[in-house]
């Protein structure tokens, strides 16, 4: 029975951790491709550069705060600098706490930042040629850190501190709390821009250019909002990635995972649509846990390698969406103002 409940709590919070990043970046993707209309392909990059310079950044943030000092490198020895953080942390929440709230915001500020780098030489170009540039950036992060050993030592990463290590044997429950309360309020904020003249504006730019121009809509301008919101977000999902694996390595940040899966995700729920984007990534991260943990209980039934399920489904699902509901399963709905609505009542009534 002990053993059950392990294995559910195993799975549950893996589930969470999972859904919370990709939550983020349907929700950041969904922001810069369904509100604004630019192709962004590159997803890591601000994600994979926040989590590396807050895995740079972290442990000595942490031994300022604290107070340690030690000659041992915060990247070439981050075990033993961890060993002498963590301990400290273990007996100070609040300290923990105010230290993964400063290691967010540090994240989303590198995450716009690297957004607007990701962007500035291509955002005056045509839609085509921008997807372009967003898709060649993909990969960049990953090849600095690996060939820059400074950043996090290489292909040996480097470790952070448990910031939730006060919890005890309940760590990682606490940590996977953590991120879907993120999670949740990111969502939110999605939720409340869709609504506003911004979020408008940046919509009615995605479906007619040259008439949102033609009001004096700085197209610039609001596609540089967009990144700089959306990659903000992809480096707070990249920062959580970090906390929950308690490392930070090249290899956890590819673009398959980091952009094109959330890509899948909300053709799957429906762009433009922040509802579409929470079911398109509640659907997909449930039948990838479900996968990754119960595959092999089908060996011997399927007539295929078990290890070729996962990709073989996606495949599927990709072309059953593209077939039957290019729109998603939510599509987007236009949104009228409450004010607007209302005008529009008392005009029909005082017309009839």
């Amino acid at each position: 029975m002990e053993q059950i409940l392990e294995q559910i709590s195993l799975f549950v919070t893996s589930f969470i951790a999972v859904y919370s990043v990709y939550l983020i970046l349907t929700v950041s993707l969904n922001i810069q491709r369904g509100f604004a209309g630019i192709p962004q392909f590159g997803l890591v990059f601000p994600a994979a550069g926040a989590a590396y310079i807050i895995g740079n950044l972290s442990t000595r943030i942490a031994l300022w705060v604290l107070g340690i000092k030690t000659n041992l490198d915060p990247i070439y020895e981050s075990s033993g600098v961890i060993a002498l953080i963590n301990p400290v942390l273990s007996s100070q929440p609040l300290l923990s706490i105010a230290l993964f709230i400063l290691c967010l915001v540090i994240g989303a500020v590198i995450g716009a930042v690297l957004g607007i780098i990701q962007v500035a030489p291509a955002i005056r170009l045509r839609i085509d040629y921008l997807a372009i540039t967003l898709l060649a950036f993909g990969e960049i992060m990953n090849v600095i850190a690996r060939a820059y050993r400074p950043l996090i030592g290489g292909e040996y990463g480097v470790q952070v501190p448990s910031v939730f290590g006060w919890a005890g044997k309940n760590t990682i429950v606490a940590t996977t709390v953590a991120m879907l309360i993120v999670a949740l309020i990111i969502y939110a904020y999605a939720e409340y821009l869709g609504r506003t003249p911004m979020g408008r504006t940046m919509k009615a730019i995605r479906d007619n250019e040259v008439a949102a121009a033609a009001l004096g809509k700085s197209l610039v301008k609001y596609r540089a909002i967009a990144i700089v919101i959306g990659s903000a977000f992809c480096g707070i999902s990249g920062v959580l990635w970090a906390f929950f694996n308690g490392s930070v390595m090249p290899g956890q940040f590819v673009r398959f995972n980091w952009t094109f899966l959330p890509w899948l995700m909300i053709l799957l729920g429906g762009l433009g649509n922040n509802k579409g984007a929470l079911v398109g990534a509640t659907t997909f991260v449930a039948l990838d846990r479900f996968i990754t943990y119960y595959k092999h209980e089908f060996v011997g039934i399927l007539p295929f390698d078990v290890i070729w399920l996962y990709q073989i489904l996606l495949g599927a699902i990709t072309a059953l969406i593209l077939i039957y509901r290019p729109q998603g399963v939510l599509p987007e709905r236009p949104y009228i103002p409450k004010d607007v609505r209302e005008r529009v009542k008392s005009s029909i009534a005082s017309s009839s």
